[in-house]
Formats: structure tokens, sequence, C-alpha cells
């Protein structure tokens, strides 16, 4: 089967970043600012500098990690026929963007804080989607008080959408209340280890920097069987080397330090390899989605997810801008294919705007209208006798034409990208902005998620109130 892949790195320098990785580990170490961490790390063999928080961790155990993460995963829907096994077979799961605290208001436009009812309706507006594979807990409701935020997020999500829930425990607390809303949803812990119905975004802070909260959360999560999504958000000439392939080692030694903490704390956790990295723009110090490193640093990342055979989330989507006319979503969608051509597993960013920031509901419609058309590059042809077309060749001959051969009319509409107009836009209805937010009118209105049981929606609810009690 042939498809378009991007191969950005040779077996030798693959090797080579893994090599420098373990030598950042063992030589430099990593800042685990977690005395817990520490400690878990320690009974493991690693050395600790406790005053100046800093873990060394041997290769033998970076490479012991390795062996007993899982090389498959399956991100679980509430509804099964949502599962998603990674590695993905076919085209990388994309999800929602995640996790802004403003967005652009439906009705008026102008910017706002975002709530509840904002995560709902986004919620909603996944579940429906088929270009939606599972749910980034997109906005926060903001109206809550911050540390309760997440777990009424997820609670949210649970609600509003069948798909699996990319969220965020920001401490050890928070990632326990995750779990007892994830046990009630599936049945109790052991099921919920057997279906992870939520996986969990736990950044490491570039460079090489474990926090508190994050980290123990991390050790939590392992342990309840929770898939743990270490994304380095390493930025190439600010906090990581200004070259692609000091950053590759960055990101890949935040990872690598991530999957030593997880594997210590549960052999045989999950983790799926992250990285969202790409430069700095070096006139402002901001984070910079449209550089031509984004896409670079996406595809020697993935390859090295590949080395470990590891699950991965390497590569980006999503337009970050409103597009003026269907011209401009189409030259986006270009954009998206060259993401995705490094070929990871997963990938989140729909709906995002203002380097996720913000984000839009109808912005939700235009990413994944884009998404359908970058499909165009990245579909996987055949090559076998039939594909090959020698007998249709030889009848033509030198000079031939193919047109009116039944070999054309059996492959044109499988070989030959015909899809010139809209998936989800509406025909009619003016701009496309307008259209994307009929759109957004019509799923809202009609489409109403399969509802979790009455006394799962009691119990959800008590344990909501059993964390505000303990957590404020």
């Amino acid at each position: 089967m042939a498809l378009g892949h991007v191969v950005l790195l040779s077996d030798d320098e693959i090797a080579r970043i893994h090599e420098t990785s373990l030598r950042i580990l063992q030589e430099i170490g990593i800042k685990v600012l977690s005395k817990k961490v520490q400690s878990l790390l320690a009974e493991n063999g690693a050395e600790v500098d406790s005053h100046r928080s800093i873990v060394k961790i041997p290769s033998s155990l970076v490479e012991e990690a390795i062996k007993k993460a899982p090389k498959e995963i399956v991100l679980c829907g509430r509804d099964p026929k949502f599962d998603l096994k990674l590695p993905s077979k076919d085209f990388t799961f994309i999800a929602t963007s995640g996790y802004a605290s403003f967005m652009r208001d439906f009705k008026t436009g102008e910017k706002r804080m975002t709530t509840t009812s904002d995560l709902r309706d986004f919620a909603i507006l996944s579940d429906y989607l088929d270009g939606v594979d599972f749910f980034d807990s997109i906005v926060a409701p903001t109206e809550l008080p911050p540390p309760v935020q997440t777990v009424h997020g997820l609670a949210v999500s649970f609600e509003h959408t069948e798909k699996h829930i990319l969220n965020r425990a920001l401490n050890e607390k928070q990632a326990r209340w995750q779990i007892k809303l994830a046990s009630a949803v599936v049945g109790d812990e052991e099921k919920l280890r057997k279906r992870p119905v939520f996986c969990s975004v736990n950044c490491p802070v570039s460079p090489l920097i474990f926090e508190e909260g994050s980290s123990e959360a991390m050790v939590e999560l392992a342990r309840a069987g929770i898939p743990v999504v270490p994304m380095s958000m390493a930025l190439c000439g600010s906090t990581a080397p200004a070259t692609i392939a000091g950053t590759l080692t960055t990101v890949n030694a935040e990872n690598l330090g991530a999957l030593v903490i997880l594997e210590c704390a549960s052999p045989g956790a999950p983790i799926i390899y992250c990285a969202e990295s790409t430069s700095a723009d070096m006139r402002t110090g901001e984070i910079n989605y449209q550089a031509p490193e984004f896409p670079l640093i996406a595809a020697g990342a993935t390859q090295m997810a590949r080395l470990y055979k590891l699950p991965c989330y390497t590569t980006g989507i999503g337009m970050d801008k409103t597009p003026n006319d269907w011209k401009s979503l189409i030259e986006a969608s270009k954009r998206f294919a060259l993401l995705q051509l490094g070929r990871g597993d997963i990938s989140a960013g729909l709906g995002s705007l203002e380097n996720a920031e913000s984000a839009a509901l109808e912005q939700v419609i235009l990413d994944v209208e884009a998404w359908e058309q970058a499909k165009a590059y990245l579909r996987q042809f055949e090559v076998d006798e039939e594909t090959l077309g020698f007998d249709a060749i030889s009848k033509v001959g030198p000079g031939g034409n193919f047109l009116g051969l039944k070999h054309t009319l059996d492959h044109f509409q499988k070989e030959i990208w015909l899809k010139k107009e809209p998936t989800l836009l509406p025909s009619t209805g003016g701009s496309v902005v307008e259209r994307a937010k009929e759109k957004v009118r019509q799923i809202l209105s009609s489409h109403v998620p399969t509802q979790l049981d009455e006394e799962v929606k009691k119990e959800v609810n008590q344990i909501l109130r059993d964390c505000e009690r303990e957590m404020l």
C-alpha cells in the first residue's frame, strides 16, 4: 500500500538523537519539583539531588521503561463504536483543540471568557461530527473556581459526548477526582483500567522540568491505567536549542523522562509520545505554529516515537485563523496535509484560534471541512497487478487515450480526487463563515447525545460536590 509520508531523519540520525537524549537524562538530568516523584525515581535507581531537585536517570532505567510501555493502546469511547486503536492504520485520529479560556462569541463575534455552557456546545458539536474522532476539552469553564475547573470540565464532556475525551489534570487531587468520575461513568475503577474513557495531557516545562502538581498527577493517572500524553512544547531558539536536531533531542529527552516516571509508578502504564513543538518567533518570543519548522519537527518526533514503538501525538491540525472564502479554506487544507504527512496517531487543534488561546464553534466546522479536503493528499493507494495497468497501457499503446477504457471507469472515482464541493457546509447561505454558523445552529438545535444513566448522573453530581468540598 503506497501513501505519502515525510521522512526527516535517517536511521543514523535517529540513533544519534536517542543516544544524546540518554546522555542528557544520565549526565544533565531532569528537574523534578515533587519530592514524592523524586523518591519514586530514587527507589528505582535514579540519582537524586534533592537540594537542586535534579534527577539523573541511568540509561538502563530508560531502556527498561521503553520495554515495559504498551506498544498498542485503545482510547475508549463511552460507546465502544467510538474506540480508537493506536497506532492508527489509516488517517490520523483528529480532535478539537484545548484548553482555551477565551472564545469568539457565536452571536456577537466578540472575544470573551469561556463558560460551562460553551464547553457543552463544543462537546455536542464534536459528538455529532464524524470528522471529529475524539474530544479535547477545548474550553475551560472559567466561571468556576480554578481548582475544580478540569474536574467539572471532564464531567460536562462525559455528559455531552460518547467519544473518547482528552483532558488535563494539573495536580494529584484533580487526577483522583477525574478517575472517580470516569469510574462512575464506566462502572468502577477496574472497568476503567480495561476501558480508559479519557486520557490526560501533562506538559513538561521545557527545557526538562517536571512540575510538582503535573508529575504527581501523572503518577496517579498511571496507577489507574489512564493514558498520559506528556506534551513537549519545546520552542526552537527559546526553550530548546536553535537547531531542529537540538529541539528534537529536547523533545525526546522530555518524553523519555516522562516515560520513566510513568513506568516506575506502574509498570505497563500507557503513554502517548507527544510533541507540539515548533520554533519561537525570534522577534517576539511567542510560539509560532505557522513556522516551517513545525511540520519538520512533527515528522522527526514521529520517527522517534516509532523507534520506541510508542503511540504518538506529534502532528498538528487546525487553521488557527478563520478563512475568508472557500479558496482560502482550500489553501489552508494544504498545510493540514503537510503537517499530517508526519503520520502520527492522534492530533488535536480543531476550532483553535490565536495559538489556542481562544476558540470558536464555527471554526470547528471550517477546520473539519479543511481536514476533509486535506485527505486528498493523505490517501493510500494500492500497487498491484490491476492498478499498475499493464493491460490497459498495452491496449491503448503509444499515443493513445485512456478515457474510454473499462479500467478507467473502474478506478477513476477511487483514484482521482473529485471532492470539489463542501462536505459539511450548507450549499447556500452566504459566506463560508455564515454557512458554518448555520451548520452549528442545525447541530445544536437537533442533536442530542446519548445521555448518561440517571443513577450515574446522580453519582457524578455527588462526586462533583465532594470534590468542591475538598478542593475549595
